[in-house]
C-alpha cells in the first residue's frame, strides 16, 4: 500500500526513530512501512497519521492491481458458492482450470 509517511517524516523532520519511539513500535516497522513491505494495522495507521499531522486517508493509497482486483473477485465468489452449497446440503469442491 502506498504512503506519504516518508515524505511527511521529513517534512516535520522526524528521524524513522522518531516516528517509531512516539508510536510505541521499532525502527524497522516504520521502515517496512515506509517501503511497503508491511501494512500497519489500522491503530498504528491512526497513530501515524495524528504523528504527522494528517489523516489516513491522505497518507496511505490503497491501489489494487486489476490482476489483484480479479483473484480476490474469484475467491469471494468461490467462498460464496460454498456456503451457499453448504446451505443447500450439497459437498461440492472447486477445481480450478489449469491454464
Amino acid at each position: 500500500m502506498e504512503n506519504k509517511i516518508r515524505e511527511l517524516r521529513r517534512l516535520h523532520h522526524l528521524s524513522q526513530e522518531d516516528v517509531a519511539h512516539i508510536a510505541h513500535v521499532s525502527r524497522q516497522t516504520i521502515n517496512a512501512i515506509e517501503n511497503d513491505k508491511y501494512d500497519p494495522e489500522l491503530t498504528l495507521a491512526f497513530k501515524l497519521a495524528e504523528i504527522l499531522n494528517t489523516k489516513v486517508d491522505e497518507l496511505f493509497n490503497y491501489q489494487q492491481s486489476v490482476a489483484q482486483r480479479k483473484e480476490s473477485d474469484v475467491y469471494w465468489c468461490e467462498k460464496y458458492q460454498c456456503v451457499l452449497w453448504k446451505r443447500a446440503g450439497i459437498e461440492k469442491k472447486i477445481v480450478k482450470e489449469a491454464n
